[in-house]
């Protein structure tokens, strides 16, 4: 009986000893069902995120001060700020208010609807705005501060058109003389809408325009006063703009004679 209970006794501890090393063993080889998991590497653990978002930083910049369009709701939501009547509409009335608005609070007077304006109203859609110009000005390159005109661009026409008679200066910004791009810059503030100062800035903007495509409003450009865009009008339609011309403001024809022959593009704004 002896020798039968030493035999069972040493059977029990072979076993004893020999499970946690299957234990061990199936541990590591990650058994039928044990699960498997990779920590993840240094560099795996710091890689940014490739969601294709951009950093904030690398957004393009979008100008505080430049005009914005907005929508026939939106525009009633400043009118109500500047407490006008909210017809949804940018008419004199707006802008004068608008411009009120600015003054009081040392913002810059444009008369019209910008990002620093929108938000010192605390308009919630600001930021939807800024968003929705930086994406556009990454998505094909142009400049997120391109002036937006509307239909408001009448105005400018008509401001330019109140000058024809006007006398020319070089480097004339009125109101009483103009050089070309002078009373650009005069006729489109009057709409609150900020250009450049020369006519080699302002055929940067906008887009093309095919000269068989010019509408009022258009700005066309001539090389009249040297190489290249020297010389800038507003277009009244399709074949005549209103300019400052050496012998004063007036308004002349595209397609024919010498502004034919001087023609070097046009450009939209809108």
């Amino acid at each position: 009986m002896t020798r039968i209970v030493r035999g069972a006794l040493l059977g029990l501890a072979l076993t004893l000893l020999a499970a946690p090393v299957a234990s061990a063993q199936s541990a590591g080889s990650g058994g039928v069902s044990g699960a498997m998991t990779t920590t993840p590497s240094d560099d795996d653990a710091t890689r940014p995120s490739d969601d294709g978002t951009p950093d904030d930083d690398a957004r393009p910049h979008v100008s505080d001060t430049k005009t914005v369009k907005l929508t026939r709701s939106q525009t009633k939501r400043v009118q109500r700020k500047v407490r006008v009547r909210a017809d949804g509409k940018i008419g004199p009335g707006t802008r004068k208010a608008i411009r009120r608005y600015q003054k009081r609070r040392d913002l810059k007077r444009t008369g019209r609807p910008n990002l620093e304006t929108l938000r010192r109203m605390r308009l919630s859609f600001a930021d939807k705005i800024e968003r929705k110009l930086a994406d556009a000005s990454d998505d094909d390159g142009r400049d997120a501060t391109t002036p937006v005109v509307d239909g408001d661009v009448a105005g400018a026409i008509e401001a330019a058109r109140a000058k024809i008679g006007s006398s020319y200066a070089s480097g004339g910004n009125g109101p009483t003389s103009f050089d070309c791009s002078g009373l650009m810059v005069w006729a489109f503030e009057r709409i609150g809408v900020s250009l450049p100062r020369t006519s080699f800035e302002q055929y940067r903007l906008g887009t093309s325009v095919e000269r068989s495509d010019i509408r009022p409003g258009d700005l066309v450009f001539f090389d009249s006063a040297g190489s290249g865009a020297s010389h800038v009008g507003i277009a009244t339609s399709a074949t005549k703009v209103i300019s400052a011309t050496s012998s004063g403001v007036k308004e002349h024809r595209i397609d024919s004679g010498y502004w034919n022959d001087h023609y070097v593009g046009a450009r939209r704004l809108s």
